[in-house]
């Protein structure tokens, strides 16, 4: 990545503008945006909704290498550091090395 590149994005929290005090739209940059990026990747990947009702460890993995496949797509990560875990409570964890900003973690994808 050029070191011209900004990374800034307003937060969005379960689907909403997340506001300060003054009600101004907060913003996040660098790795934030990163992973806040990747987790609505995943969330309009669609392929969350598959996983929903799933025992089957074998399903189960092939969806989350479909997933990790899906991430590895974003040019600011570098490939082959991308780890995805299907946490007990069914939310997922991406874990990454980026090129600008070093390890970022998506974390309560759901």
């Amino acid at each position: 990545m050029s070191e011209t590149t900004h990374h800034i994005d307003l937060n969005i929290v379960e689907s909403d503008l997340s506001l300060d005090d003054i009600l101004s739209p907060t913003k996040l940059t660098k790795q934030q945006v990163i992973a806040q990026d990747i987790k609505h990747r995943i969330l309009e990947s669609g392929l969350l909704v598959r996983l929903v009702g799933l025992r089957n460890n074998n399903a189960i993995s092939t969806i989350l290498t479909e997933l990790e496949l899906i991430v590895e797509q974003d040019e600011r990560l570098i490939p082959g550091t991308i780890e995805l875990y299907y946490n007990s409570d069914k939310t997922i964890k991406v874990l990454a090395d980026t090129y600008d900003y070093g390890k970022i973690e998506a974390s309560n994808v759901n």
